[in-house]
C-alpha cells in the first residue's frame, strides 16, 4: 500500500511540475465554442476525457461479452 501511495504522489508531484512550466495560454475552438486554458491543463484534460472515453468503451464491450455468456450458458442449459 505504502508503495502505491509513494508511486501515487510522485506521479502528482511530475504533473504539478508539468502544469506549472507548460502556462502559455493557448486558443481552443471545437464545434462553436471558443476558449482559452493554459496548455499544460488543456493536455492534461485531453489525456483524461481520452482515459474516459477508454474506459466507458471497455465497460461496453464487457457488458456485451457478459450478455453473450448468459445467453450461451441459458441455451447450453436447455
Amino acid at each position: 500500500m505504502w508503495s502505491s501511495l509513494t508511486v501515487g504522489f510522485l506521479t502528482l508531484i511530475v504533473l504539478l511540475i508539468f502544469i506549472t512550466q507548460n502556462t502559455t495560454s493557448a486558443a481552443f475552438t471545437f464545434l462553436a465554442w471558443h476558449w482559452t486554458l493554459p496548455l499544460g491543463v488543456a493536455i492534461l484534460l485531453a489525456a483524461v476525457v481520452g482515459g474516459l472515453i477508454t474506459v466507458a468503451a471497455g465497460t461496453a464491450r464487457i457488458i456485451q461479452l457478459r450478455r453473450a455468456a448468459k445467453q450461451h450458458h441459458a441455451a447450453a442449459v436447455r
